[in-house]
């Protein structure tokens, strides 16, 4: 687990934060941007699923901060329910990039050898609108499968994704927050992205 360099979540308590509300306007679902938007999605999951790393990478803003808080388990009418400074990963773009190049460019990235069977369904798209023109705040949920050698069980991880994605000529990820339904992950590794 990380503490890294990227702010922290905006907390409501000292000690935990809740799944985060949207800000803005909701863009509505017959409006082409919201098409545009899961349309993206839908080509960065493809992306993954076919270990496109490279691919996936140039699909990254060069000040992205991409993080998982830690779950907790306790009475949340009280507190949060994640941990407001403590990550399973908190990342930005070096990081990022470095992990990348050790999994397409080296023989030393056993957490993915062989690699992961994996498909991801990200569903419940809604974006919303934000302070600055052309980016957009974006509520998803994803459920990752994932199998691995020969072991005919699948490894099922459920998420929900907070977004910041800025359009223009090109769609890039400004920002990723994973809030993972469970509190203890049921897969081996997180040597994957979501």
């Amino acid at each position: 687990m990380t503490a890294e360099a990227t702010p922290d979540i905006d907390a409501q308590s000292q000690s935990g934060v809740s799944y985060p509300m949207p800000r803005g306007a909701r863009i509505p679902m017959t409006d082409p941007r919201h098409f545009e938007i899961v349309g993206f999605l839908e080509d960065e999951s493809a992306l993954l699923d076919s270990d496109d790393l490279t691919g996936w990478a140039g699909l990254l803003a060069p000040d992205i901060v991409y993080r998982a808080p830690v779950r907790t388990t306790r009475d949340h009418r009280n507190m949060g329910v994640f941990e407001s400074d403590m990550y399973l990963f908190n990342e930005n773009i070096m990081t990022l990039m470095l992990k990348i190049m050790r999994m397409t460019q080296t023989d030393s990235a056993w957490a993915e050898n062989p690699l992961s069977r994996t498909q991801r369904i990200v569903h419940k798209v809604r974006a919303y609108q934000t302070d600055l023109v052309g980016e957009y705040e974006v509520h998803s949920s994803i459920v990752l499968l994932r199998s691995r050698y020969d072991d005919p069980k699948l490894e099922i991880l459920p998420a929900r994704r907070v977004d910041i994605l800025r359009g223009g000529d090109e769609w890039k990820i400004a920002s990723r927050t994973i809030y993972f339904e469970q509190a203890t992950l049921g897969v081996q590794n997180l040597a994957i992205y979501l």
